[in-house]
């Protein structure tokens, strides 16, 4: 029998509505909110939970793949103030900047450099950091759940990882209401992203029976999800199944870590641009069928949990997603020709994601993907 171990310290509390829970558990304490202008604008005219607002301080500066220079910048203008909470509020950037701004404020870093935090965190983060509470508004990277944080070197063009034990929340509030307004193109790169994530998780050599588990149950939601989505955005009950699936895509990853898809994708996102959900599932079909081949019982969970009779009937679903959504055209569109692409294959073979895979990696073998993805 397979001998395995799963440790996620992160309470959870799902559901329409459960954002109320934030009312009565910070009441009396010095509260930071990370979030965007958008995010800001909504938490002080939610009618649930605007008293929250009161007396908090704010960082609402919070961009899409946010750069490691302005987040130095934001740390340091907190530095000398009293936080007892933070609330992370937003999509995956806003909770994986206030994970960075958690870490930075609750260790013993030298004028605040993230540089020397994310190279050596062990060294810097010796004690749990500030309580955070991440309440995300989009379904897609399930970092609510995990203790990584992916922020961006734009003056390097490159994607940089700050993962601890200490990084995970103490609380995950999934609200599916807050993604009711999220628009077509947000949406469809998030639930990307959560589908991407939960395969990653089944081809992964850290793979547990728990993670498989969460990660069956994830691509299942998902891939009922982002069709009907596809067709209604206003699906409310598609909505709370992509925000489930999301939710259980990164209880998966926070025990295996991503793989190959999401490996060849950071190049395309640090260099060109490409929505990272995107930049993701461009190769999920062909790495589907890669892996299929190499291990026919690679998918036995996700058939049996999809009621399934074989994995070519879920690798036809995955193509159908990926079409629907227009993934290959959008993804195209970002760059002038494909061979700017091809010369990124060094760089698409990331350290902690790409030996993960389940199948031996190569820069043959990243080639081939990429060919069969264009």
């Amino acid at each position: 029998m397979q001998s395995w171990e799963f440790n996620n310290p992160v309470k959870i509390i799902y559901g329409c509505g459960s954002r109320k829970f934030l009312i009565n558990s910070i009441k009396g304490l010095n509260i930071l909110i990370v979030t965007t202008k958008r995010g800001r604008n909504f938490l002080e005219n939610d009618s649930t939970i605007k008293e929250i607002t009161r007396n908090a301080q704010w960082i609402d500066s919070i961009k899409p793949n946010p750069g490691i220079n302005d987040l130095e910048k934001e740390l340091n203008k907190q530095s000398n103030k009293k936080v007892e909470s933070i609330i992370a509020f937003g999509g995956g950037s806003s909770l994986d900047s206030a994970k960075v701004i958690a870490a930075g404020l609750s260790s013993n870093l030298s004028e605040k450099s993230l540089y020397e935090l994310i190279e050596n965190p062990n060294y810097f983060l010796t004690k749990p950091l500030i309580p955070l509470y991440a309440i995300p508004t989009t379904a897609g990277t399930g970092s609510e759940v995990t203790p990584f944080s992916t922020i961006w070197d734009y003056d390097n063009k490159k994607k940089l990882s700050l993962q601890h034990k200490y990084l995970y929340p103490k609380y995950a509030i999934v609200d599916p209401e807050l993604t009711y307004d999220i628009p077509f193109e947000i949406t469809a790169s998030c639930g990307l992203d959560a589908l991407n994530q939960a395969l990653e998780s089944i081809w992964n050599k850290n793979k547990t029976p728990f993670s498989t588990f969460s990660a069956s149950r994830a691509i299942r939601l998902a891939i009922e999800a982002l069709p009907r989505l596809n067709i209604n955005i206003n699906d409310k009950e598609a909505r709370l199944l992509i925000s489930e699936a999301s939710l259980f895509a990164g209880i998966a990853i926070s025990q295996t870590r991503t793989a190959i898809c999401h490996s060849i994708s950071y190049p395309l996102t640090a260099k060109f641009g490409v929505m990272h959900g995107l930049a993701c599932a461009f190769t999920m079909h062909s790495v589907a069928k890669k892996v299929n081949d190499y291990d026919s019982n690679c998918f036995s969970s996700v058939l049996k949990e999809m009621n399934l009779n074989s994995s070519t009937l879920l690798i036809e679903k995955i193509k159908t997603i990926v079409e629907i959504l227009n993934v290959k055209e959008r993804v195209i569109n970002s760059f002038s020709n494909r061979n700017e692409v091809f010369e990124l294959i060094d760089e698409m073979i990331t350290p902690g994601r790409s030996d993960n895979f389940t199948m031996p990696i190569n820069k043959n073998l990243i080639k081939n993907i990429l060919e069969e993805s264009f």
